[in-house]
């Protein structure tokens, strides 16, 4: 009887590390999930942060658009928008913010935590002539 409850008693031990590994691995793979939900999140509202400032300056003077996106002080307008928003969401660091006139859009591109977002808006004086 003896060796019986060993035996069981070493099955419950080896049980118990089992699961209590996969609770570890489970938790793990939770905390991964809810960090990148996180950075994208951070990404989103960076990138509109930094679209939604180019577009209130487009709004002053749309006719010069395609100068918009070229002119430093418009980029770090976005630039001090994005990261203020991605501080607010737990983001840190974004690493690019470009802005680029594209057919009908103004874009807004940035990278924060290595993934890439962008955002942009409708402005016809974008498109050729």
């Amino acid at each position: 009887m003896s060796d019986e409850r060993g035996q069981a008693i070493l099955i419950l031990v080896l049980a118990l590390g089992i699961a209590a590994t996969a609770i570890v691995g489970l938790r793990a793979a939770q905390d991964g999930i809810v960090a990148g939900a996180r950075a994208q999140r951070a990404g989103e509202a960076a990138v509109e942060a930094a679209a939604q400032s180019v577009a209130d300056i487009y709004a002053a003077r749309p006719a010069a658009a395609k100068e918009l996106v070229r002119d430093p002080r418009v980029l770090e307008t976005a630039r001090v928008a994005a990261e203020e928003l991605a501080h607010e969401n737990g983001g840190r660091g974004v690493e690019q913010v470009r802005l680029s006139c594209i057919g009908d859009r103004i874009e807004a591109r940035l990278v924060l935590s290595g993934y890439s977002h962008h955002a942009g808006f409708r402005a016809p004086e974008c498109s050729p002539p």
